[in-house]
């Protein structure tokens, strides 16, 4: 985990996301990164140096909530980049390539019904950087058991599984694999990839409706501190981001999520 970034965006809980980030970092000795982003399309007739006067509002935003928190020493990197936290995100990606984007489940334009906001699903949706989403008002403690929930076997590349090795070797933590059936699957679905039982060779298996079908059934009785599922192409997570938002009712985790994602490119 060499390169974190954490949004600074609209949400007031940034400063315990922020921390929660901190304290994750602290453990892997990592570069974080607060990034936030300004308008984008000023009209030529504005004032010359708007841009720098936008840019400097953005910093002392950034800057406001990094003394919110215990710094622990970091020497934290600001990014204020015009346009939206997307297309920032996905420069600085190009740039550093990032390793994990850190969040909060929701920010402060939702209601209650609302699990993920449109910052953190936009983030999950339209990056290949994976994302850890962290409780509300959490702290930070170092995992013991992963329940890893997935409804096909195989991954596209064995590198998309490095977040769960780095947090297996530096926490000594468990992975317990859950296998959902779900309608239409293929035998071929069931099989497991030499990178996927490396991990999990024994996966629990159950047949459900959709993937977090299964992982209700199961997680009561397994107790994970840490949930972890894909975003694949036309999977149940792909297909539940299809739009920013994500509703209780569809997804909800009160304890922290990491999001895998496959990337295009590694290093």
């Amino acid at each position: 985990m060499k390169n974190i970034l954490v949004p600074v965006g609209i949400s007031p809980e940034v400063s315990n996301t922020l921390q929660y980030a901190i304290d994750f970092a602290a453990h892997f000795g990592s570069t974080l990164y607060v990034v936030d982003a300004y308008p984008s399309g000023i009209p030529t007739t504005s004032i010359a140096n708007v841009k720098g006067i936008l840019k400097e509002k953005t910093l002392n935003r950034i800057k406001e909530v990094v003394q919110q928190v215990d710094r622990k020493g970091f020497d934290l990197q600001y990014v204020a980049q015009n346009g939206d936290l997307v297309s920032a995100v996905r420069s600085l990606d190009r740039k550093v390539h990032l390793d994990l984007i850190v969040v909060a489940p929701q920010n402060n334009d939702i209601s209650d019904e609302v699990f993920l906001g449109h910052i953190s699903g936009s983030l999950i949706k339209r990056t290949e950087v994976p994302v850890l989403v962290a409780p509300i008002g959490g702290q930070f403690v170092p995992p013991k058991k992963m329940l890893w929930a997935f409804n096909k076997g195989q991954v596209q590349n064995a590198k998309t599984l490095r977040p769960l090795h780095e947090l297996i070797e530096k926490f000594a933590c468990s992975v317990k694999g859950l296998m959902v059936k779900v309608p239409g699957h293929q035998a071929s679905d069931l099989v497991l990839d030499a990178a996927v039982s490396a991990l999990c060779p024994q996966p629990i298996e159950t047949s459900n409706a959709t993937t977090y079908q299964g992982v209700l059934e199961h997680f009561q009785k397994n107790k994970p501190d840490l949930l972890v599922v894909f975003k694949r192409e036309r999977g149940f997570f792909e297909k539940l981001w299809m739009t920013n938002l994500v509703y209780k009712k569809e997804f909800y985790c009160s304890i922290p999520l990491l999001v895998l994602k496959h990337r295009s490119q590694y290093r």
